[in-house]
């Protein structure tokens, strides 16, 4: 009798410790501010971790926000006491303002399994060009089969460096002429959009413009017929 109560004794401890043991993740800092950084730049971070806890600690997934990676870690498992690091790296390019960025961490601690990082700061831009559009959105009216028809589009730099077209794509019906490929701050420059007509019936097609603008890489100009 006295061996079975020892034994549910010993049975009744280790459930108990088993049930108490656990990996506990805490990190030095959840959010990582850069500061104030020009445009265009690559941030190297990192967010410091330890296993405060006393079984292993598994990094099962890391997610994260437009503009960040996370480079490889280390390892995944970490025994208790050790510490660790996860490296991420920001992405300034087409940012402006204030950042937030987030990163989840998945882990199998309990407690904790999904931990949200964020990364801070204020991206000051600079040199950059920008692209505005007048009209973006093109009407033919009354078309008939083998006439050419014309409308032009002004394009102007808003930014502060040269604007390039680097390529313009448009359907068979369409083709372009354009006075330059290079537009200065400020300058406006313009594009005859010819229209071939292969069929009476209505047809809405688009022309994209991509250029080096920050924001818009491609531009897109609507093209109606009715």
């Amino acid at each position: 009798m006295k061996k079975i109560l020892i034994i549910l004794f010993i049975i009744l401890v280790i459930s108990q410790f088993l049930l108490f043991s656990q990996p506990v993740i805490k990190f030095k800092q959840k959010v990582v501010d850069f500061g104030e950084i020009e445009s265009g730049r690559v941030i190297n971070l990192k967010f410091e971790f330890i296993n405060d806890g006393d079984t292993a600690l598994i990094i099962k997934n890391i997610r994260t926000s437009c503009g960040c990676t996370v480079t490889q870690i280390e390892k995944k498992e970490y025994n208790p006491g050790e510490n660790g690091k996860i490296p991420v790296k920001f992405f300034s390019q087409g940012y402006s303002g204030k950042i937030v960025k987030t990163i989840t961490v998945i882990t199998n601690d309990k407690t904790n399994q999904y931990i949200r990082l964020k990364i801070t700061g204020k991206v000051i831009l600079k040199n950059f060009a920008s692209i505005k559009i007048f009209p973006d959105r093109v009407n033919f009216k009354d078309i008939k089969i083998e006439e050419k028809y014309s409308k032009k589009i002004s394009i102007q730099n808003t930014g502060t460096i040269d604007l390039v077209i680097l390529e313009i794509t448009h359907a068979p019906e369409i083709m372009v002429e354009f006075e330059k490929k290079i537009i200065k701050p400020d300058e406006i420059s313009e594009i005859n959009i010819i229209l071939n007509p292969m069929q009476t019936e209505k047809l809405t097609t688009f022309l994209k413009i991509r250029t080096n603008a920050y924001r818009h890489h491609v531009s897109i100009v609507r093209i109606d017929t009715r």
